[in-house]
Protein backbone atom coordinates (compact mmCIF):
# COMPACT_ATOMS: atom_id res chain seq x y z
CA UNK A 1 0.00 0.00 0.00
CA UNK A 2 0.93 3.72 -1.04
CA UNK A 3 1.01 5.62 2.39
CA UNK A 4 -0.88 8.69 2.61
CA UNK A 5 -2.66 8.47 -1.38
CA UNK A 6 -6.10 8.18 -1.78
CA UNK A 7 -7.09 7.74 -5.57
CA UNK A 8 -10.49 9.49 -6.69
CA UNK A 9 -12.32 9.63 -9.83
CA UNK A 10 -15.81 10.75 -10.80
CA UNK A 11 -18.22 8.71 -13.28
CA UNK A 12 -21.45 8.76 -15.08
CA UNK A 13 -23.33 6.54 -17.48
CA UNK A 14 -20.63 4.57 -17.42
CA UNK A 15 -22.38 1.13 -17.04
CA UNK A 16 -21.81 -0.30 -20.46
CA UNK A 17 -17.40 -0.58 -20.17
CA UNK A 18 -17.10 0.09 -16.39
CA UNK A 19 -15.96 -3.40 -15.44
CA UNK A 20 -12.96 -3.14 -17.48
CA UNK A 21 -11.82 -0.09 -15.92
CA UNK A 22 -12.57 -1.65 -12.61
CA UNK A 23 -10.52 -4.82 -13.27
CA UNK A 24 -7.34 -2.10 -14.35
CA UNK A 25 -7.84 -0.52 -11.01
CA UNK A 26 -7.56 -4.24 -8.55
CA UNK A 27 -4.82 -5.79 -11.32
CA UNK A 28 -2.30 -3.02 -9.97
CA UNK A 29 1.01 -3.86 -8.09
CA UNK A 30 0.16 -1.34 -5.59
CA UNK A 31 -2.68 0.19 -3.79
CA UNK A 32 -3.93 3.71 -1.97
CA UNK A 33 -5.18 3.90 1.36
CA UNK A 34 -8.63 5.15 0.32
CA UNK A 35 -10.13 5.27 -3.48
CA UNK A 36 -13.27 7.58 -3.45
CA UNK A 37 -16.16 7.62 -6.23
CA UNK A 38 -18.41 10.58 -7.28
CA UNK A 39 -21.14 9.06 -9.49
CA UNK A 40 -23.05 12.16 -11.51
CA UNK A 41 -26.36 10.46 -10.28
CA UNK A 42 -26.25 7.71 -13.34
CA UNK A 43 -29.49 6.57 -14.28
CA UNK A 44 -28.04 3.01 -15.59
CA UNK A 45 -26.13 0.24 -13.61
CA UNK A 46 -22.87 2.45 -12.94
CA UNK A 47 -23.29 2.66 -8.97
CA UNK A 48 -23.98 -1.38 -8.47
CA UNK A 49 -21.24 -2.33 -10.56
CA UNK A 50 -18.81 -0.86 -8.55
CA UNK A 51 -20.15 -1.79 -5.07
CA UNK A 52 -20.89 -5.43 -6.18
CA UNK A 53 -17.31 -5.66 -7.81
CA UNK A 54 -15.37 -8.01 -6.17
CA UNK A 55 -11.81 -6.20 -5.26
CA UNK A 56 -9.36 -8.01 -3.86
CA UNK A 57 -8.47 -7.56 -0.27
CA UNK A 58 -5.55 -5.81 -0.60
CA UNK A 59 -7.16 -2.75 -2.66
CA UNK A 60 -9.73 -0.40 -0.58
CA UNK A 61 -13.35 -0.36 -1.62
CA UNK A 62 -13.92 2.02 -3.29
CA UNK A 63 -16.77 4.97 -1.07
CA UNK A 64 -19.19 5.85 -3.88
CA UNK A 65 -20.89 9.08 -3.35
CA UNK A 66 -24.21 9.93 -5.28
CA UNK A 67 -24.13 13.69 -6.40
CA UNK A 68 -25.97 15.28 -9.06
CA UNK A 69 -22.76 17.10 -10.26
CA UNK A 70 -20.27 18.62 -13.32
CA UNK A 71 -16.80 16.76 -13.02
CA UNK A 72 -14.86 19.62 -11.34
CA UNK A 73 -17.65 19.73 -8.31
CA UNK A 74 -17.00 15.56 -8.17
CA UNK A 75 -13.49 15.61 -8.43
CA UNK A 76 -13.70 18.35 -5.57
CA UNK A 77 -16.26 16.36 -3.68
CA UNK A 78 -14.14 13.55 -3.38
CA UNK A 79 -11.02 15.04 -2.59
CA UNK A 80 -13.01 17.27 0.47
CA UNK A 81 -13.66 13.32 1.76
CA UNK A 82 -10.33 12.32 2.04
CA UNK A 83 -7.81 13.79 4.65
CA UNK A 84 -4.97 12.01 2.66
CA UNK A 85 -2.17 13.94 1.67
CA UNK A 86 -1.50 12.74 -1.75
CA UNK A 87 -4.02 13.03 -4.27
CA UNK A 88 -4.20 10.34 -7.24
CA UNK A 89 -6.77 11.02 -10.23
CA UNK A 90 -8.23 9.27 -13.16
CA UNK A 91 -11.16 8.83 -14.63
CA UNK A 92 -13.54 6.24 -16.03
CA UNK A 93 -12.72 4.47 -19.68
CA UNK A 94 -8.90 5.11 -18.63
CA UNK A 95 -7.25 1.69 -18.12
CA UNK A 96 -4.20 1.99 -16.23
CA UNK A 97 -0.93 -0.16 -16.96
CA UNK A 98 -0.29 -2.78 -13.32
CA UNK A 99 2.28 -0.62 -12.12
CA UNK A 100 0.61 2.69 -12.42
CA UNK A 101 -0.36 3.64 -8.99
CA UNK A 102 3.39 2.98 -8.32
CA UNK A 103 4.76 5.31 -11.43
CA UNK A 104 2.16 7.84 -10.79
CA UNK A 105 2.91 8.53 -7.17
CA UNK A 106 6.80 7.48 -6.99
CA UNK A 107 8.52 11.17 -7.98
CA UNK A 108 5.83 12.56 -4.92
CA UNK A 109 7.30 9.50 -2.62
CA UNK A 110 10.91 10.00 -3.53
CA UNK A 111 11.20 14.02 -4.14
CA UNK A 112 9.05 15.96 -1.24
CA UNK A 113 9.56 19.28 -2.53
CA UNK A 114 7.41 17.93 -5.69
CA UNK A 115 4.09 18.91 -5.54
CA UNK A 116 2.43 17.58 -9.25
CA UNK A 117 3.15 14.44 -11.16
CA UNK A 118 1.64 13.78 -14.49
CA UNK A 119 2.03 10.26 -16.84
CA UNK A 120 1.63 8.96 -20.49
CA UNK A 121 -1.81 9.00 -21.39
CA UNK A 122 -1.95 6.76 -24.75
CA UNK A 123 -5.26 6.32 -26.84
CA UNK A 124 -6.94 3.01 -26.84
CA UNK A 125 -7.93 1.43 -29.89
CA UNK A 126 -10.48 -0.88 -30.36
CA UNK A 127 -12.58 0.51 -32.94
CA UNK A 128 -11.91 1.33 -36.56
CA UNK A 129 -12.09 5.22 -36.15
CA UNK A 130 -10.15 4.77 -32.77
CA UNK A 131 -7.06 3.00 -34.53
CA UNK A 132 -7.33 6.10 -36.99
CA UNK A 133 -7.23 8.96 -34.55
CA UNK A 134 -4.46 6.80 -32.52
CA UNK A 135 -2.30 7.45 -35.82
CA UNK A 136 -3.75 10.76 -36.31
CA UNK A 137 -3.02 12.12 -33.11
CA UNK A 138 0.67 10.21 -32.45
CA UNK A 139 0.92 12.66 -36.12
CA UNK A 140 0.00 15.48 -34.67
CA UNK A 141 1.72 15.70 -31.33
CA UNK A 142 4.72 14.27 -32.67
CA UNK A 143 6.68 17.96 -32.24
CA UNK A 144 4.88 18.18 -28.29
CA UNK A 145 7.68 19.43 -26.42
CA UNK A 146 8.14 18.20 -22.74
CA UNK A 147 7.71 22.03 -21.39
CA UNK A 148 4.09 21.87 -23.03
CA UNK A 149 3.32 19.05 -20.92
CA UNK A 150 0.23 20.08 -18.92
CA UNK A 151 -0.94 16.99 -16.63
CA UNK A 152 -4.68 15.88 -17.32
CA UNK A 153 -6.77 14.40 -14.80
CA UNK A 154 -6.83 11.15 -16.07
CA UNK A 155 -3.53 10.53 -14.67
CA UNK A 156 -1.77 12.53 -12.41
CA UNK A 157 -0.91 12.71 -8.60
CA UNK A 158 -1.17 15.89 -6.42
CA UNK A 159 -0.02 17.19 -3.23
CA UNK A 160 -3.53 17.99 -1.51
CA UNK A 161 -1.80 21.28 -0.15
CA UNK A 162 -1.24 22.27 -4.21
CA UNK A 163 -5.18 21.74 -4.63
CA UNK A 164 -6.05 23.49 -2.11
CA UNK A 165 -3.56 26.45 -2.88
CA UNK A 166 -5.58 27.16 -6.26
CA UNK A 167 -8.55 26.49 -5.16
CA UNK A 168 -9.71 23.32 -6.15
CA UNK A 169 -10.92 22.64 -8.96
CA UNK A 170 -12.86 25.62 -11.00
CA UNK A 171 -16.26 24.11 -10.91
CA UNK A 172 -17.85 27.82 -12.44
CA UNK A 173 -16.51 25.82 -16.00
CA UNK A 174 -20.03 24.38 -17.67
CA UNK A 175 -18.64 21.26 -19.60
CA UNK A 176 -14.89 20.84 -19.82
CA UNK A 177 -11.23 22.56 -19.27
CA UNK A 178 -11.45 21.73 -15.69
CA UNK A 179 -7.99 19.63 -15.51
CA UNK A 180 -6.09 22.04 -17.86
CA UNK A 181 -7.15 25.00 -15.86
CA UNK A 182 -6.53 23.30 -12.44
CA UNK A 183 -2.76 22.44 -13.76
CA UNK A 184 -1.98 26.06 -15.76
CA UNK A 185 -2.71 27.64 -12.02
CA UNK A 186 -0.60 25.12 -10.23
CA UNK A 187 2.36 26.00 -12.55
CA UNK A 188 1.52 29.86 -12.82
CA UNK A 189 2.21 29.58 -8.91
CA UNK A 190 5.97 27.80 -9.23
CA UNK A 191 3.99 24.49 -8.24
CA UNK A 192 6.87 22.17 -8.94
CA UNK A 193 5.32 19.43 -11.99
CA UNK A 194 7.34 15.92 -12.87
CA UNK A 195 6.66 14.02 -15.78
CA UNK A 196 6.93 10.52 -15.59
CA UNK A 197 6.19 8.38 -18.58
CA UNK A 198 6.94 5.10 -16.72
CA UNK A 199 3.32 6.03 -15.50
CA UNK A 200 0.72 5.15 -18.50
CA UNK A 201 -2.71 4.92 -19.03
CA UNK A 202 -4.79 4.04 -21.91
CA UNK A 203 -7.12 5.90 -22.47
CA UNK A 204 -10.66 5.39 -24.65
CA UNK A 205 -11.76 8.22 -26.85
CA UNK A 206 -15.12 8.03 -28.27
CA UNK A 207 -15.50 5.03 -30.72
CA UNK A 208 -16.54 6.77 -33.56
CA UNK A 209 -16.88 10.37 -35.11
CA UNK A 210 -19.93 11.20 -33.96
CA UNK A 211 -18.95 11.22 -30.38
CA UNK A 212 -15.66 12.61 -31.19
CA UNK A 213 -16.89 15.56 -32.42
CA UNK A 214 -18.95 16.43 -29.52
CA UNK A 215 -15.91 15.75 -27.45
CA UNK A 216 -14.05 18.30 -29.53
CA UNK A 217 -17.05 20.94 -29.17
CA UNK A 218 -17.02 20.44 -25.41
CA UNK A 219 -13.07 20.89 -24.94
CA UNK A 220 -13.79 24.09 -27.24
CA UNK A 221 -16.74 25.24 -25.20
CA UNK A 222 -14.55 24.87 -21.79
CA UNK A 223 -11.31 26.26 -23.70
CA UNK A 224 -13.29 29.69 -24.49
CA UNK A 225 -14.48 29.49 -20.79
CA UNK A 226 -11.13 29.34 -18.84
CA UNK A 227 -10.26 31.88 -21.71
CA UNK A 228 -7.03 30.09 -23.13
CA UNK A 229 -5.92 28.79 -26.25
CA UNK A 230 -7.19 31.88 -28.16
CA UNK A 231 -5.09 32.14 -30.76
CA UNK A 232 -5.34 28.14 -31.86
CA UNK A 233 -9.41 28.46 -31.74
CA UNK A 234 -8.90 31.36 -33.50
CA UNK A 235 -6.49 29.96 -35.80
CA UNK A 236 -9.22 26.76 -36.47
CA UNK A 237 -11.84 29.25 -37.09
CA UNK A 238 -10.43 30.99 -40.00
CA UNK A 239 -9.63 27.42 -41.49
CA UNK A 240 -13.36 27.26 -41.30
CA UNK A 241 -14.05 29.99 -43.06
CA UNK A 242 -11.10 29.37 -45.27
CA UNK A 243 -10.76 25.62 -45.91
CA UNK A 244 -7.48 26.14 -48.36
CA UNK A 245 -5.37 26.76 -45.14
CA UNK A 246 -4.94 23.41 -44.44
CA UNK A 247 -2.97 22.89 -47.57
CA UNK A 248 0.09 25.17 -45.47
CA UNK A 249 0.17 22.59 -42.96
CA UNK A 250 2.62 19.75 -42.53
CA UNK A 251 0.11 17.47 -43.52
CA UNK A 252 -1.10 18.85 -46.59
CA UNK A 253 -3.49 16.73 -48.57
CA UNK A 254 -3.95 13.79 -45.37
CA UNK A 255 -7.40 13.52 -44.00
CA UNK A 256 -8.84 16.81 -45.51
CA UNK A 257 -12.20 16.06 -44.84
CA UNK A 258 -11.28 14.90 -41.01
CA UNK A 259 -8.93 17.67 -40.21
CA UNK A 260 -11.92 20.20 -41.71
CA UNK A 261 -14.71 18.67 -39.68
CA UNK A 262 -11.77 18.15 -36.28
CA UNK A 263 -11.29 22.55 -36.60
CA UNK A 264 -15.17 23.34 -37.02
CA UNK A 265 -16.21 21.07 -34.01
CA UNK A 266 -13.82 22.66 -32.11
CA UNK A 267 -14.02 26.44 -33.14
CA UNK A 268 -17.70 26.01 -33.01
CA UNK A 269 -17.35 25.05 -29.51
CA UNK A 270 -14.89 27.68 -28.44
CA UNK A 271 -16.96 30.41 -30.47
CA UNK A 272 -20.45 29.56 -28.42
CA UNK A 273 -18.25 29.40 -24.99
CA UNK A 274 -16.98 32.54 -25.38
CA UNK A 275 -21.00 34.22 -26.66
CA UNK A 276 -22.69 32.71 -23.83
CA UNK A 277 -20.44 30.56 -21.28
CA UNK A 278 -20.46 31.24 -18.05
CA UNK A 279 -17.68 33.70 -16.56
CA UNK A 280 -15.35 33.65 -13.86
CA UNK A 281 -16.75 34.40 -10.60
CA UNK A 282 -15.68 37.52 -8.48
CA UNK A 283 -12.37 37.73 -7.51
CA UNK A 284 -10.82 35.55 -10.52
CA UNK A 285 -8.19 37.66 -12.34
CA UNK A 286 -6.08 36.94 -15.61
CA UNK A 287 -2.08 36.86 -15.67
CA UNK A 288 -0.16 36.26 -18.83
CA UNK A 289 -3.51 35.09 -20.53
CA UNK A 290 -4.02 32.70 -17.66
CA UNK A 291 -7.41 32.50 -14.94
CA UNK A 292 -6.04 32.59 -11.53
CA UNK A 293 -8.51 32.30 -8.48
CA UNK A 294 -8.45 34.37 -5.50
CA UNK A 295 -6.53 31.67 -3.48
CA UNK A 296 -3.89 31.00 -6.01
CA UNK A 297 -3.11 35.26 -6.32
CA UNK A 298 -2.39 34.80 -2.84
CA UNK A 299 1.25 33.33 -4.14
CA UNK A 300 1.52 35.83 -6.34
CA UNK A 301 4.28 38.51 -5.74
CA UNK A 302 2.21 42.29 -5.23
CA UNK A 303 2.69 43.14 -8.36
CA UNK A 304 1.81 40.29 -10.00
CA UNK A 305 -1.72 41.33 -11.59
Amino acid sequence: MIPGTALIATVYQEGAGIRRWLEALAAQTDAPEEFIIVDAASSDDTVSQITSFPWPGDFPKPHVIVERCNIATGRNIAIQKTEQPVIISTDAGSFPAPDWLTEITRPLMENPDLEVTGGLSLLSADSEFQRFLAKFEAREQSGVSPSQFNPSSRNTAFRRQAWADVGGYPEWLTLAGEDALFTLQLNKIGKKMDYNPKAIVHWEIRKDASAYYKLLYRNGYGAAEAGFAKTHFLRQALIVIFPPLLLLSRHRFRHLKFRYLKNYFNARGWMEGYLSGHRPPPGWHRLDGILLSPEAQRFLPPTGL
